[in-house]
């Protein structure tokens, strides 16, 4: 009978929506998503209508069945049962969320982002040559520069030239990699390009050696330092090796396809796309370089300005291409420099926000927040206090960021390295040392400069007003650990991570926000763990890992909804400490989530906690105010009916 039930709602949902409407079908731990060629086609009435059915609504390609934790399993197996709807667009749904601009950029920083920790270490071999043959640094030991070994010199040649010399060999391989084709074609592509058959491209800079010209005209050059000639080739060739396999028979398919794809692309790059690209990419190295050396330090002021909105937004992963080839044209990367001033600024914003609050949790995870900054991550001190805080801490930022940036820029200051943040990139300028201590210096007043303003200019008002704590009892476990505990007289949900809590009606999603899946709260959690908001037993975990139900001794259901759209991200970024069946306490550990992948998968980290029977089971439900709460303290009561 219970088979039968969802067949029958899954055929009325296919009878109103059209089977020919429907492109393809997933599901989520509450709603069945459906990819659909006409929205208009569909009768939400209808829908609504329909046994089980909490709510519709349409957002970002996808037509969504609001059908409760449970239910939307069962009617998906239905639904997969009964018709033969494609679950492979799963991804594609996601993707119509982001604009085109985005899904460009963030294609091509997953070309580069491999390759950031081989220059990265090439940098810092660099940066150790230029002390290790720094004549000061010699002369301490009675030593001269033409006094080491010819041996010693090769090996170090060796740590310091093989990264940039192949450049083009690795981007490529990262191309055909990123765009689905095989890397190791890509790279055999990318080795050709800089062959040692072919003049050298700096040599061919230089004078000391002449193009092969073709036909009078053509210049056949090595592609050394040539940035963009190796990722149009990686991806041209990734393309192109994706036609011919479909065309390709069997038999001919492992031998035959890797030559023409070789063949053709070399061809290409060699006759007609090098020449025109680099030419263009020369242009651009040189517009880039004018912009940072604008007179007044007005290009690093800009720099400095621009780069944390570009963070902001997720166009950030830009710049890494124009550092890569700044850094493989003229082997310095002044670029990391002036964008490094946000790093220092928001650090020393957060810390100030942070030590100036009243309410524990915020100061505990602000402090987190600087921690994480000074290391590299600024995601959770951006997003999760600094913007939190209004507009004043933000133009803060914005305004030391600036003011670090022109100042580095008038004084011509550059790394020889990028992908080291913070307190780590000063590696980047031991190749000299006026440089590292020029860096160090303005990166520290950036700091100090951003913590004072913020400190005199930039609390919230709100900030100095202490709350009242909600009373909770904590007891001890075994191992030492405290667990707290509600000691009230009212049925109560804890707070489950370090944040401050929202209304349901704040979030991003209409399921929530209209509390279609019932009452509840929500949180931004800071680092990303998450605790249990009630006593008893985990019921169940959804497949993507995403969410968790866990149900009360009075039959109350409560669903932790860990981030907005995040059940494409599945286990790679949620791991959960519980299992199903498994007896927990409030307070008890639950997840952790990897708060910087979903955000850099353009996801919301905002969690829900619902209680998806409130319908039956709750006649009132209130929400606290006091935001001091701690984990797994009280942040909202109700009443069973």
């Amino acid at each position: 009978m219970k088979n039968k039930k969802y067949h029958n709602i899954a055929r009325e949902i296919v009878d109103v929506v059209g089977k020919d409407n429907i492109e393809s079908a997933t599901h989520c731990v509450t709603r069945l998503r459906l990819s659909v060629n006409d929205r208009k086609k569909i009768d939400d009435d209808k829908i609504e209508a329909i046994d089980e059915v909490k709510g519709v609504f349409y957002t970002g390609g996808q037509y969504q069945i609001i059908l409760g934790t449970g239910v939307v399993n069962n009617v998906y197996e239905a639904l997969e049962e009964q018709y033969e709807f494609k679950e492979e667009s799963k991804k594609e749904m996601e993707r119509k969320k982001q604009g085109a601009i985005q899904r460009a950029i963030r294609l091509l920083a997953d070309v580069f982002i491999p390759i950031i920790p081989v220059l990265g270490a090439t940098g810092l071999f660099l940066g150790l040559k230029g002390v290790l043959f720094n004549e000061s640094v010699l002369g301490v030991f009675g030593l001269k520069p033409d006094m080491i070994p010819d041996y010693l010199q090769t090996l170090i040649s060796v740590l310091t030239d093989t990264a940039f010399g192949f450049l083009p060999a690795f981007i490529a391989w990262s191309a055909f990699r990123t765009f689905g084709g095989t890397p190791i074609i890509g790279f055999l592509i990318g080795l050709m390009l800089v062959s040692p058959a072919l003049p050298n491209a700096y040599d061919v800079a230089g004078g000391s050696a002449k193009p092969i010209m073709i036909a009078g005209f053509i210049p056949i050059v090595g592609y050394q330092g040539s940035i963009l000639t190796a990722l149009f080739a990686g991806i041209l060739g990734a393309k192109l090796e994706k036609r011919l396999r479909k065309v390709m028979p069997s038999a001919l398919d492992l031998i035959f396809t890797p030559f023409f794809v070789i063949l053709i692309i070399m061809l290409f790059s060699f006759f007609v796309m090098g020449p025109i690209v680099h030419g263009i990419e020369s242009i651009g190295i040189t517009v880039v370089k004018t912009f940072v050396n604008l007179p007044f330090g007005l290009g690093g002021f800009l720099i400095g300005f621009i780069y944390p909105l570009a963070v902001m937004t997720g166009l950030h992963h830009m710049f890494i291409i124009v550092e890569t080839s700044l850094l493989a044209s003229t082997g310095f990367n002044p670029l990391i420099t002036l964008a490094a001033m946000y790093g220092f600024s928001n650090a020393g914003v957060c810390l100030a926000l942070a030590l100036r609050s009243k309410k524990a949790s915020f100061k505990t995870a602000g402090i987190s927040a600087t921690v994480t900054q000074l290391l590299g991550v600024s995601e959770p001190a951006l997003f999760g206090v600094v913007l939190r805080s209004g507009i004043k801490p933000l133009g803060i930022m914005l305004l030391c960021s600036s003011l670090g940036g022109g100042i580095l820029a008038l004084l011509h200051v550059k790394a020889n390295s990028y992908g080291l943040a913070v307190i780590l990139s000063p590696l980047m300028y031991i190749y000299d040392f006026s440089q590292l201590l020029t860096y160090v210096l303005i990166g520290v007043a950036t700091l100090v400069l951003g913590f004072i303003l913020t400190q005199i200019f930039g609390i919230p008002k709100d900030q100095d007003v202490a709350v009242a704590n909600v009373s909770v009892e904590s007891v001890q476990e075994e191992n030492g650990t405290m667990q707290p505990k509600i000691n009230n007289e009212d049925n109560a949900l804890a707070k489950i991570s370090i944040g401050e809590t929202m209304s349901l009606q704040n979030v991003n999603d209409p399921v929530f926000a209209e509390r279609m899946m019932g009452e509840g709260y929500a949180i931004e959690p800071l680092d990303g763990k998450i605790y249990s908001p009630i006593n008893d037993k985990v019921t169940f975990i959804s497949d993507s890992k995403h969410a968790i139900g866990i149900e009360d001794e009075n039959g109350i259901e409560i669903l932790v909804h860990m981030g907005i759209d995040t059940v494409e991200l599945k286990e790679e970024v949620f791991n959960i400490q519980v299992k199903q069946g498994e007896e927990v306490r409030v307070g008890q550990f639950l997840a952790q989530m990897n708060i910087d992948a979903i955000r850099n998968s353009m996801k919301e980290i905002t969690t829900m906690v619902v209680i998806t029977n409130t319908q039956d089971k709750i006649k009132d439900f209130k929400l606290l105010s006091d935001n001091e709460a701690s984990v797994g303290e009280k942040v909202a009561i109700f009443k069973l009916k």
